[in-house]
């Protein structure tokens, strides 16, 4: 298909992002493939998804991706991406996450359920008395409080580089970066890079049973982790886990209000329906809009030519609703296979490392609205944000009935 034929994805229009997925059908099954407004290859459909994430021929982009967001040399965000995993590819890829898999284990995040339904039920119980309250404007804090006790971080330690961290590094990474968002994304990641670069010098002198002195100590065929990788990957854990799995806790509250027939599944068995839940919304409303690619060679896959060096876009929403993969994949249904994964953490080599993290979070979060709401419904429609990554609503203002 010649490109100045193909459907685009319109980007730039504030009503896709309300309800982008039939205008993403349209193009997927019409036509395949598509392309953003800025002349990007999109990929839309899961096969071509999956051959993209798991041929050598493709890989993440690395710095060309925040240079085109108007990044350069010396700018903190640059920095840290230089040394972040997900800008890495081919034998320095493996090797950094051989490490970091030595100290991020599946167990581990075991210890983050119990602190996760604690902060979800308080935050219900104390809006109990009017029943009413913003999801949106609140749940942040209970990301942010679970991880830092999941990576043993005094809260005082954390609390000022919270608050600086809110809403200032993903929108570095969407599809309209402004003067603005390079400001604060610099300033942000300057301060969370020494305050981790600080948390380091503290565990090297004083060394903890703590996911940090896990990093520090992790060594594999002769090889650590540099200083800078040190922290790049702490920080790519502290803040990774934040935003993104605010996100999708909202999305949790909001699709159970938009559909009470399936919360009314979960109250019947929350430990036993809790991850097909968790698995549908994270299918069913992804945190992130796109993953960035690019070829490494000459190379032909979804029907199109690719030179080496181009960028591509996978439309998440694209994938994660084909009905070659899911049967009536507009409708949310929370007793599908949980074990057959959407395209939401990715795949390939660069599958999520804090997955597991989030997935209890919200395995968690939604048990204890199953076990602790009635009558859950919104009191406003939300909107969703235009021209973000991380997919984010301006509001998720919800009405409850409150369960001790």
């Amino acid at each position: 298909m010649p490109l100045n034929t193909a459907p685009v994805i319109p980007l730039d229009d504030d009503a896709y992002w309300d309800n982008p997925y039939p205008i993403i059908a349209e193009h997927r099954d019409r036509h395949r493939t598509a392309v953003t407004p800025d002349g990007m290859k999109a990929i839309l459909r899961w096969s071509d998804a999956e051959e993209i994430k798991k041929r050598p021929e493709f890989e993440n982009e690395g710095l060309e991706y925040i240079e085109k967001r108007g990044f350069k040399p010396g700018d903190p965000l640059y920095e840290w991406r230089r040394y972040s995993i997900g800008a890495r590819n081919g034998e320095d890829h493996r090797r950094l996450r051989s490490l970091v898999n030595r100290a991020l284990t599946p167990k581990s995040v075991e210890k983050v359920r119990p602190v996760t339904r604690e902060h979800v039920r308080a935050l219900l119980e104390r809006h109990a008395e009017s029943g009413e309250f913003d999801v949106r404007k609140e749940i942040t804090a209970i990301p942010f409080m679970s991880v830092v006790a999941f990576l043993d971080i005094e809260m005082d330690e954390a609390a000022n580089i919270g608050k600086q961290m809110a809403g200032a590094g993903a929108d570095a990474f969407g599809p309209n970066v402004t003067q603005e968002i390079r400001d604060r994304a610099n300033d942000t990641f300057a301060a969370l890079m020494a305050f981790v670069g600080e948390l380091v010098e503290s565990r090297r002198s004083n060394p903890r049973d703590d996911l940090l002195t896990r990093l520090i100590e992790a060594e594999e065929d002769g090889h650590r982790l540099s200083h800078d990788e040190l922290i790049v990957l702490f920080t790519n854990i502290f803040g990774g886990a934040i935003e993104t799995t605010a996100s999708m806790m909202t999305s949790t509250f909001l699709e159970f209000a938009r559909h009470p027939d399936q919360l009314e599944l979960l109250r019947r068995d929350p430990e036993g329906l809790k991850r097909g839940a968790v698995e549908e919304v994270l299918r069913y409303q992804p945190a992130f809009y796109a993953s960035g690619n690019k070829a490494n060679a000459s190379a032909e896959a979804a029907g199109l030519h690719f030179e080496a060096g181009e960028p591509l876009s996978i439309i998440i929403g694209g994938p994660n609703r084909d009905p070659a993969r899911y049967s009536e994949p507009d409708r949310f249904d929370i007793t599908r296979d949980p074990t057959v994964w959407s395209f939401t953490f990715s795949m390939g080599p660069h599958f999520c490392l804090g997955q597991a993290l989030a997935r209890a979070e919200l395995q968690e979060t939604a048990a204890v609205i199953a076990r602790h709401t009635r009558d859950l419904e919104l009191t406003a429609e939300p909107h969703w944000l235009p021209r973000v990554m991380v997919n984010h609503v301006d509001q998720c203002p919800i009405r409850y009935r409150y369960e001790p």
